[in-house]
């Protein structure tokens, strides 16, 4: 229903019966005022004059008094004067009484007085003060008048003397019983009257209301003959329907609101597809994967609102060697417009700045449909561009079309919401290609050698361990370990250390054969799988990369020379072990002997080290068994994380430490053992215990992040382990954010997503560890309520001087925030660090620099690095 038409239904009022009654209650009210105005002033008039009467009786009756008592009478004469005053005063509705004073009492004798109980008080007070009083009280009137003695008096009243009050004469009248008839009267006439002025609201009221709703009506139907914009002109140019000024003066206003309207407003069916273009903003990886068929089915909806003959798109990146423009027609046209459009778009983008002069263009041109495409006139073209910072993206996108509707036509706003949305859309396109390309890239590897990371190396290392046990060849596995890395990064600076890593990796790759698997496994470790080669050969090849590193020689920043060395450690498949875990160990184990014998040298097992490597295994199995009997080797460890925006620290990490011969040590020399019994959850659990209890016991009120392997995790009494651990230590569950780490890939993905749905629903909280360090972290944000990434602390570490990691670890911020999840930075170890992480916008940081773990939870950080970050 229209909002201008009368309803009339409970719940609105008629415009016409709320006049008319209004005009009616007005009069009715106004008639009653009168009414009673009227009896006020009617009743107030009567008053006074009764007063006026009664004063008028009371000075004749005085007069008359005077008069008689001076010629001189007796009593006889008085009681007669008396009565008839009194019956006179009756006639007229009034009582008359006289009070003699104590003086003319003590000469002639007491009088029975006439006087009331209630009347004995005037009296007296006018016998006091000789001076004639009215009262009005209530309906009743009385008008008192002292007999003062004169000359005259005295020959009589011999005990009087000239001014005193010989008597007081009173009258007394009742104007109520004179008012009740006079009353009746009046209200007879009254009511009589008062359809006059109810029949004169009445024609008022309904005069003004048939012309008020006609003028109403007319606006109606002006209003509700408006469909589209179009019809405005007929509300903005429409005639004054009113009778009344004020009416024409709103008609006005109704005018030019129609031409702002007008002019700013859009037709349903243009925002209906704006709405459509909008949902189009939403993209998936098959758009993404067949983005040039997305376009062409643009066009086609485009097309309905705004007659098109063609678009545009060209988008270059920083490691683009030429562009090329895609041209997308809604048909198919003639060569020569072809061509002519080849030559406009040119010249439009060497317009762009993003686009240097002379730049190679190749062009594409698609179809939308194979129809022939009739080009009536010149092609009308409008462009629009995009730059992005991050990532490094620019672009231009074109439409051509018959005509453009005028620029203060609605449609015109159309077409820039038309770009607006093919920029993004395209933009985005192009953005998340880019942004795809790196994630797959370092999902494998190492950001600073671009070797494979630890995580391909584990997955080639098992796979050459199944094919070689299939095809019944040897192959030989080497581990790579800097000697006093620690020495030259503390001496000469990280930046100085990340240079050597880079030269040595580059040394002992040109040493290796090209299809030898070589990796980073992390820090100064480097790992080698040599496929299909015997013992021999791999000696050999190890010979060669330990000559090639050691003649490295690079400058320091100081100018002094530093020479490179590393220990080599090696282990055969299948002579030394018959599983990747086993194989691992035996190389590891040689590597330690090889750095424990002087370094710089090359260590491989013979039969009686493999005894030795394997009861060395057999005793870390046996103190693993032992630290779960006791729980009291494992104890907990909390590296503090520190808020980007405060500079306070409100997030501990828990890390496991154990406890062998006094020396507190990492767990990480024994971690692959747990893991490979299958008793790292059991231990994790002792560490979880012990942590909710000094959290209990200090009453730690802030956040835990505890470090789990997905593969602990998934065991089936977790769950319930932990609802118990935190109900018992009072632990509120929002303060426990389990971090996912890839330490162990977990090949039923849909359980660990079951179960972290189902921690989360308890209010534990989830964060990804090492993000960007494997493929799967992606994976796991796309298929996780995850609260927080951790970002790999090799990108953080290096990104102040390489502009790859910076981009890493700016598209891994940007993505987070969109997303609603914290970052925390990993790796902090020097100060331009920590200034790029706080300009990022990285919402925690840790490491080393800010603090270390400690086995309490400290709250204490360096006051100078505290001013810095919040001074930043």
């Amino acid at each position: 229903m229209n909002p201008l038409t009368p309803h009339k239904t409970k719940h609105k009022k008629n415009l016409k019966q709320t006049m008319l009654a209004g005009a009616l209650i007005t009069a009715l009210a106004v008639f009653i005022i009168t009414l009673f105005a009227a009896s006020q002033i009617f009743t107030q008039r009567f008053s006074e004059q009764s007063v006026e009467n009664a004063e008028s009786l009371s000075q004749l009756s005085f007069d008359n008094m005077y008069q008689l008592m001076s010629k001189g009478w007796n009593r006889e004469q008085l009681l007669k004067f008396r009565a008839d005053l009194k019956q006179t005063y009756q006639d007229h509705d009034m009582t008359f009484s006289i009070y003699r004073s104590d003086i003319v009492n003590r000469q002639f004798g007491f009088l029975a007085s006439d006087v009331s109980d209630s009347m004995q008080p005037f009296f007296q007070e006018v016998l006091k003060s000789k001076k004639p009083m009215q009262i009005k009280q209530d309906e009743w009137v009385r008008s008192f008048r002292p007999l003062v003695a004169q000359n005259a008096c005295l020959q009589c009243h011999t005990q009087a003397k000239v001014g005193d009050v010989l008597g007081v004469m009173g009258i007394e009248q009742n104007i109520g019983q004179v008012l009740k008839p006079a009353r009746n009267e009046f209200l007879v006439w009254m009511l009589l009257l008062m359809p006059i002025p109810v029949l004169l609201a009445l024609w008022v009221g309904r005069r003004f209301s048939k012309s008020l709703l006609r003028s109403v009506h007319d606006l109606n139907q002006q209003v509700v003959s408006i469909n589209q914009i179009d019809d405005l002109k007929k509300l903005a140019h429409g005639k004054s329907v009113f009778d009344y000024t004020e009416f024409d003066q709103l008609n006005d206003s109704l005018n030019q609101l129609g031409d702002k309207i007008k002019n700013i407003a859009i037709d349903r069916d243009i925002l209906d597809f704006e709405i459509q273009l909008l949902d189009k903003l939403v993209l998936s990886s098959e758009i993404v994967k067949d983005w040039k068929q997305h376009i062409c089915l643009l066009m086609e909806e485009i097309n309905q609102i705004l007659p098109l003959y063609t678009l545009f798109v060209v988008f270059r990146t920083d490691d683009a060697e030429q562009y090329v423009i895609e041209v997308f027609w809604l048909g198919k046209p003639e060569k020569a417009i072809e061509k002519e459009l080849e030559v406009h778009a040119k010249q439009i983008l060497s317009e762009v700045s993003i686009f240097e002069q002379g730049s190679v263009f190749k062009v594409n041109h698609s179809y939308a449909t194979k129809e022939p495409l009739a080009v009536e006139n010149r092609i009308q073209t409008q462009s629009k561009s995009l730059i992005l910072d991050t990532p490094k993206i620019g672009g231009v996108v074109g439409l051509g079309v018959k005509t453009f509707p005028p620029k203060d036509s609605s449609r015109s706003v159309v077409v820039e919401s038309i770009l607006t949305t093919l920029v993004n859309v395209i933009g985005s396109i192009k953005a998340i290609n880019k942004f795809t390309k790196e994630l797959e890239y370092y999902a494998t590897r190492d950001p600073l050698t671009h070797l494979f990371n630890q995580r391909v190396f584990h997955e080639m290392l098992a796979y050459e361990v199944g094919r070689a046990h299939r095809h019944h060849y040897d192959f030989g596995l080497m581990l790579l370990d800097f000697d006093n890395f620690k020495l030259i990064n503390d001496q000469f600076g990280h930046a100085f250390g990340d240079e050597v890593l880079q030269q040595f990796a580059l040394a002992a790759k040109n040493a290796l054969r090209e299809g030898d698997i070589f990796a980073r496994y992390g820090g100064d470790e480097f790992c080698v799988i040599f496929p299909e080669t015997g013992f021999a050969e791999v000696q050999e090849l190890a010979h060669k990369v330990l000559d090639a590193t050691h003649g490295i020689e690079l400058l320091a920043p100081s100018g002094q020379p530093v020479h490179i060395t590393c220990s080599i450690g090696i282990s055969m498949y299948p002579d030394h072990a018959h599983d990747k875990e086993d194989l691992f160990m035996v190389a590891d184990n040689m590597l330690y002997r090889a750095k424990g014998s002087g370094k710089n040298a090359i260590s491989y097992p013979q039969e009686a080290d493999l005894v030795e490597v394997y009861k060395e295994s057999n005793d870390q199995s046996l103190f693993i068994m032992k630290a779960l009997e006791t729980g009291e080797p494992i104890e907990p460890n909390y590296q503090p994380i520190v808020s980007m925006e405060t500079g306070e620290i409100e997030v501990h990490e828990l890390l496991m430490r154990l406890r062998q011969d006094d020396e507190l040590i990492s767990a990480g020399r024994f971690i692959e053992t747990a893991e490979h019994m299958g008793l790292v959850n059991q231990m994790d659990m002792i560490l979880i215990d012990k942590a909710l209890a000094d959290a209990n016991r200090s009453g730690y009120e802030g956040v835990l992040f505890i470090n789990l392997s997905p593969k602990a995790i998934v065991a089936s009494e977790f769950i319930q382990r932990i609802q118990d651990l935190t109900e018992s230590y009072q632990i509120d569950h929002e303060r426990i954010v389990f971090e996912i780490t890839e330490r162990e890939t977990v090949h039923n993905v849909a359980l660990l997503e079951k179960f972290v749905r189902e921690l989360r629903s308890e209010g534990f909280r989830f964060a990804i560890d090492d993000f960007g360090s494997g493929f799967s972290s992606f994976q796991y944000l796309k298929r996780f309520p995850v609260d927080f990434i951790k970002i790999e602390g090799e990108f953080i570490n290096n990104m102040s001087k390489n502009e790859i990691d910076l981009a890493f670890v700016e598209s891994a911020v940007s993505m987070a925030k969109s997303l609603g999840i914290e970052t925390i930075a990993e790796f902090i170890e020097n100060e331009e660090t920590l200034d790029l992480v706080k300009s990022l916008g990285i919402d925690y940081a840790q490491g080393y620099l800010l603090a270390t773990p400690q086995p309490d939870f400290s709250k204490q950080l360096d006051a100078d690095i505290k001013t810095r970050i919040q001074t930043l």
